[in-house]
Parts: structure tokens; C-alpha cells; sequence
């Protein structure tokens, strides 16, 4: 993962080491930054007790808390990096409001996040592996362990996501379709949700 810099004349975070005409300041090194990411993404998604922080009822932790969890982990980082982090997070995962933090989707614990409805995007991607195909034929997409299928706005993101997995392919989405069954949300301007995918939305398997 690359660093963090900030811009010393318009206070921007980015992963260029130069900006406005000058060198800017590094916030956190890349290594630090992926441990970090990945720690972040286990507490504010999955298991809170990973870090000993708790999270309210619309998913949010303190950030004192998330910061004091993460040194014990061995990644000392402050609020500023902490902030970069949420800033430059190429999905939009983290989401800070004053002194709290939290995950904006991906959950497998119970939360209440209110997202809104989309009700125009009309073509959607969803990163899978090849092996599951037979199962999604017969079945549709299904949530697993997490509380929602997620969806991703374009197919570089959804190509992202389905490298994670061994034989990536992409499933193009009919939204519409979808909608038929269970409404879609908006997490982030790259990735949406819902509660299931139908076979029959599926249009085409794009292979990454």
C-alpha cells in the first residue's frame, strides 16, 4: 500500500509525494498504513474485541478507544493518520464524525446503518471466483456471512475485489432486476448493497 503525504500549502491528503508545487508531508508509511487498514477493517466490521473497543448500535467507535486498541496491537498511529487512512481509502470504507469511527459497510455483527435507496443506477458488478459459479446459477448471489451482497458502481473496483480470490471473474448486474426482489443501497460512490441477487439479474460473467 503507498504512503500518505500531506500537502503543506492546501492541507490535502494524497499518495503523491508532491502537491500544489511542492513536497509534501509524510503522514504514514505504506506498510503502516496496510496493517492498519486491515486492523481497522477486522474491529469496525467483524470483531470489535479484536482491539477490546465496542461499537453502538449505528456501528460507530470511539476513535481515543480504536487508537489506544490499535498501539496495543503494535501499530502506533495518531488521529491525524488515522484521518488519512479514512480519507484516501480507495473503496470509502471508514467513515469518521468528530471522535468516533466506523466501518460504512461490510459488517458481519449486528449494526443499524441507515443508508440511502438508489433507484437509478441501472448496471451493477459483483466480484467473484469462478468455482462459485454452479452455486450462483442456481441460487443467486447470497449475503454469507456478512448482512449484505455487495455491489460495486464500476468494473475496475469489482475486478479489484474479485482478485482476492482464486479464478476472478465479475458478474454484471441487471439493477433493475435486483430491485425486483430487494432494494439497493449506497454505501460509498463505488459500492452499493443489497440484500440478495437473483440468478436470473445476472447478465454476463466478465473474467478479470
Amino acid at each position: 500500500m503507498k504512503p500518505v503525504y500531506k500537502c503543506i500549502h492546501c492541507g490535502l491528503y494524497t499518495e503523491a509525494s508532491t502537491h500544489c508545487g511542492a513536497p509534501a508531508q509524510l503522514v504514514i508509511d505504506g506498510a503502516t498504513r496496510l496493517r492498519a487498514s486491515k486492523l481497522l477493517a477486522l474491529v469496525l466490521r467483524h470483531d470489535p474485541a479484536a482491539l477490546g473497543i465496542t461499537l453502538d448500535r449505528g456501528g460507530w467507535a470511539d476513535t481515543t478507544a480504536v487508537l489506544r486498541g490499535l498501539e496495543k496491537a503494535g501499530v502506533r498511529i495518531g488521529a491525524e493518520e488515522l484521518a488519512a487512512i479514512a480519507a484516501l481509502d480507495d473503496k470509502g470504507r471508514f467513515e469518521i464524525d468528530g471522535g468516533r469511527i466506523r466501518a460504512r459497510y461490510g459488517h458481519s455483527i449486528d449494526v443499524d446503518i441507515q443508508y440511502p435507496v438508489n433507484t437509478s443506477v441501472k448496471t451493477l458488478y459483483h466480484g467473484t471466483s469462478l468455482d462459485y459459479l454452479p452455486s450462483i446459477e442456481v441460487n443467486g448471489v447470497l449475503p454469507m456471512r456478512r448482512r449484505y451482497v455487495h455491489l460495486a458502481a464500476d468494473l475496475e473496483t469489482a475486478c479489484l475485489n474479485a482478485r482476492r480470490r482464486p479464478k476472478p471473474v465479475v458478474l454484471e448486474i441487471d439493477a433493475d432486476c435486483v430491485r425486483e426482489e430487494a432494494p439497493i443501497y449506497k454505501a460509498t460512490q463505488k459500492i452499493l448493497l443489497t440484500g440478495y441477487i437473483p440468478a436470473r439479474c445476472v447478465k454476463k460473467v466478465v473474467i478479470c
